[in-house]
């Protein structure tokens, strides 16, 4: 096999490895630092359009200490969030601005997690089975 195509496919599967390793420690870090729980009020949604996919992402406000905020969750295509629906989140009690919806967000770093694995992995097993075989 050439050194340069066995760089390439390396290289390119750890491009989507290391993405996969950054998205984990994200979620890390904010299940870490969010340890906090409260109820929030999906206030409204905001959508986009990818291609042939709507995603909507609901906006969610939450009161910790007599303090309004506002955020936005993360998108799963094609589930449309419930305008007035009462949700769980978790929050930073040093920044309650940080939170994120439980058991939603989460979710949603997770299957990217795992996408980016898979298609990191893919062109690294190409690479060895092509050194092995070849």
């Amino acid at each position: 096999m050439e050194l340069g195509l066995a760089l390439t496919l390396c290289g390119l599967g750890g491009a989507f490895l290391l993405t996969a390793l950054i998205l984990g420690i994200i979620a890390g870090n904010r299940k870490r630092k969010c340890t906090e729980s409260t109820t929030a009020v999906i206030t409204r949604y905001e959508k986009r359009r990818s291609d042939h996919t709507t995603y909507y992402h609901p906006v969610y406000e939450y009161t910790v200490d007599n303090v309004k905020y506002a955020r936005v969750g993360a998108s799963m295509s094609g589930h449309k969030p419930q305008i007035n629906s009462m949700v769980p989140i978790m929050y930073n009690p040093g920044r309650p601005k940080q939170s994120y919806i439980q058991n939603y967000d989460n979710k949603a770093y997770k299957i990217l997690t795992i996408v980016f694995v898979v298609i990191g992995c893919i062109p690294i097993i190409i690479c060895i089975g092509i050194a092995l075989f070849v």
